[in-house]
């Protein structure tokens, strides 16, 4: 083995002992969103380690959103970021064979849970953007499907802050270009999609939070994804014909 080659591994070691530094402070609120990190020289001096490692560990950071870096500037803390996993999931979602039904089912697990905290924790302030939501997808149930696509999805993420679950929140809000891409792939089936029906499955998710009733908001949601699994098995079969062809 070459001296580079025996070298790496104790570089990546290194690399990982800075970036898990700076993510440990983070968490204990020693570094907070806003705050300037030390230098690289600072770093480095502190940890014994040399310049361009603790540079690379800044570029992981920032590659998780973590911090920003500005040549010329000091490293800055950001505050949590969705990016790096809304970036994983929207390419998981189009590299995975059955993205689009697996999408769904993640959306499902989640927001099933999402909707029974809701039930439990909403206040009706915080439920004003969900019937605003729903509203918008009212409004343009026979009319423009860009709004309708806006209205459904500010639904689900307004539902998510009502949870009190500030982890649910933000997986939700990593989420959005996937429900996005759910939302658009099974509304453009028009001859299978049934806005007004749509909109009553909304309505009744709404019901049951203002009504504090958990059971009831599961039950709610459950039924508006299995909607979906009619569209998504249509979808697969048609596939399937083209395939043939």
């Amino acid at each position: 083995m070459s001296d580079i080659a025996a070298l790496q591994p104790d570089k990546q070691r290194l690399t990982e002992a800075v970036t898990q530094f700076v993510i440990d402070r983070v968490a204990e609120r020693v570094y907070r969103p806003g705050d300037q990190l030390p230098s690289e020289s600072e770093l480095a001096k502190r940890l014994n380690v040399s310049k361009p490692v603790v540079r690379e560990a800044l570029g992981r950071l920032s590659a998780l959103g973590i911090v920003q870096v500005q040549q010329g500037k000091p490293t800055t803390v950001k505050g949590l970021s969705v990016t790096p996993l809304d970036q994983f999931l929207r390419l998981a979602v189009r590299v995975t064979d059955n993205g689009l039904r697996e999408a769904v089912e993640l959306r499902r697990a989640i927001e099933v849970e999402v909707a029974a905290l809701a039930a439990e924790r909403a206040t009706s302030l915080q439920l004003e953007p969900v019937e605003a939501a729903l509203e918008k997808m009212r409004a343009n149930i026979d009319g423009d499907f860009e709004r309708w696509l806006q209205g459904d999805l500010a639904f689900h993420v307004a539902l998510a802050r009502c949870s009190g679950n500030a982890l649910l929140e933000h997986l939700v809000n990593a989420l959005v270009e996937t429900i996005k891409f759910t939302q658009r792939a099974l509304g453009m089936q028009r001859d299978l999609r049934d806005p007004a029906a749509t909109v009553a499955r909304h309505q009744a998710i709404v019901d049951a939070v203002k009504a504090h009733d958990p059971a009831a908001a599961r039950i709610a949601m459950t039924t508006h994804f299995a909607v979906s699994d009619a569209v998504i098995a249509e979808i697969a079969r048609d596939h399937r014909r083209l395939d043939r062809y």
